[in-house]
């Protein structure tokens, strides 16, 4: 195992360093005074452990380590420090673990043991884990890795999920610190800002590998700023926008295959985290599902008014833009056509409250008249029968 210790403090770093070879027979030990000279060699060996000191003149140990997942991501991070306070934080950002000093070998051989129950989730897979991931952003923020369905990330904080939405939002950009602190920060000082933001960087970077996720945040450090770039992971909006496009203008062409495609669309963009940033996307997404699936529907009250994914589209269409009195018309009508009236009765129901209750307007003047005359026609037929 290879071990990089990061300490201003000489003495520090001796103790350690005869601690951790005590534990650890055939450890390989490498210390650094400087975190920056560290950083830099930490590129080339490709250290398995680091053991960061926090509190450090110049750069922290947390700005380390959110340093150090860009060239150095499965490396686990061990924090070190003198304060209980700074323990907590360390804990806070996912670190492997935290050490108080003074050190003590009783407290190094609980670390390695860790370590060492560890270490088998992060051995290589090879070229079957290598395969195209895919990140799901339409309703719900959700990762599928490794053939898996796919599965909610476990985020440490909702701060870092909903940073790394908007990363993925301006992906191949590259996203100023500045602005992550505004849009994130904006009524902390500095200091503390930025190393909140910097712990933020850090819970999305580990969030992501251990979700199997071949995702990079890289530090522009030339422009202050990060680059999300997702590889050859799949992003499933642009999946979605790219069939679309491959099925043409021409309805007639291939009705059966776009209603699929409408269907697939499991909902709009972000739509279960309300994040203000991504509305208007969002609301992009969602006018260019209405625009195909009103042209499909038209196609199918004309061609095939019957068929059962008639029902099914309208269905969708009023649960995406549910106080279009068009639509909602013509789904009370096609339920009636189809001998459903339980149907008409309970969705006229909802939306009555709905109107009445989202909106504080009454239902539709042509709505009430159409289920009024439903009423009695039903009403008249029953006793027709008695």
């Amino acid at each position: 195992m290879r071990f990089m210790l990061v300490d201003d403090e000489r003495l520090a770093l001796l103790q350690l360093e005869k601690l951790l070879r005590e534990v650890v027979d055939t450890a390989e030990v490498e210390a650094f005074q400087d975190p920056e000279e560290a950083l830099a060699h930490a590129a080339k060996a490709r250290p398995d452990v680091v053991f960061l000191d926090i509190h450090m003149p110049g750069l922290s140990g947390l700005q380390a380590a959110e340093l150090l997942q860009v060239s150095c991501p499965d490396a686990a991070i061990v924090f070190v420090t003198a304060y209980d306070e700074y323990a907590i934080q360390a804990f806070e950002v996912n670190a492997v673990d935290y050490v108080l000093k003074p050190i003590q070998k009783q407290r190094v051989h609980k670390t390695v043991e860790r370590l060492l129950k560890l270490k088998p989730e992060r051995v290589d897979n090879g070229p079957a884990d290598q395969t195209p991931k895919t990140i799901y952003c339409l309703k719900t923020l959700r990762f599928q890795s490794r053939g898996k369905s796919p599965e909610v990330p476990k985020w440490r904080t909702a701060k870092a999920q909903e940073m790394f939405a908007y990363l993925l939002h301006h992906k191949g950009q590259i996203v100023h610190k500045s602005t992550l602190l505004d849009l994130f920060f904006p009524r902390m000082d500095l200091k503390r800002a930025m190393a909140q933001l910097y712990t933020a960087i850090y819970q999305i970077r580990q969030c992501l590998h251990a979700a199997g996720m071949v995702v990079s945040i890289q530090n522009s450090s030339i422009q202050e700023g990060y680059i999300l770039e997702i590889g050859e992971a799949l992003l499933d909006k642009e999946q979605w926008e790219q069939r679309g496009a491959r099925l043409g203008m021409e309805v007639v062409a291939n009705p059966n295959e776009r209603f699929e495609w409408l269907m697939s669309y499991e909902g709009d963009y972000l739509e279960d985290h309300g994040y203000v940033w991504a509305e208007h996307e969002s609301e992009r997404l969602r006018r260019l599902w209405l625009s195909h699936a009103r042209e499909l529907g038209l196609y199918y009250l004309k061609a095939d008014r019957g068929h059962a994914s008639t029902v099914q589209l309208y269905e969708r269409i009023q649960q995406i833009d549910p106080y279009s009195e068009e639509e909602a018309l013509i789904l009370l009508r096609l339920y009636d056509e189809k001998g459903q009236f339980d149907k008409v009765a309970a969705y006229y129901e909802e939306l009555n409250e709905k109107m009445e209750s989202e909106l504080g307007l009454s239902i539709p003047v042509q709505i009430g008249l159409w289920y009024r005359q439903w009423l009695e026609e039903r009403a008249g037929k029953i006793a027709s029968r008695g």
